[in-house]
């Protein structure tokens, strides 16, 4: 890490080689990039904390088995309405 002594260095060369109007720009842009860098690290961090859960065996099962009974339903609708359809 910088020390006091380097950090003072640092920011009278900044001042001396870009000036003060262009030190404030680069103070600016420097300070939306790091904000921008901070809600994009906050974002990830939700998203592997919140985003998605790693399915168990046992909640695969119960997915596996309500698509299961949709589609048999679905089945069965289907052929009730093509029997229907052909004896009317």
């Amino acid at each position: 890490m910088f020390g006091w002594s380097e950090l003072t260095l640092i920011v009278i060369l900044a001042i001396i080689l870009l000036g003060p109007d262009k030190l404030a720009d680069l103070a600016r842009t420097a300070g939306r990039i790091y904000g921008e860098y901070q809600k994009a690290k906050r974002r990830l961090e939700l998203e592997i904390l919140y985003g998605q859960e790693i399915p168990t065996e046992e909640k695969l099962k119960e997915i596996q088995r309500k698509k299961i009974e949709e589609l048999t339903s679905d089945l069965r609708e289907s052929l009730n309405s093509d029997g229907l359809s052909r004896r009317g």
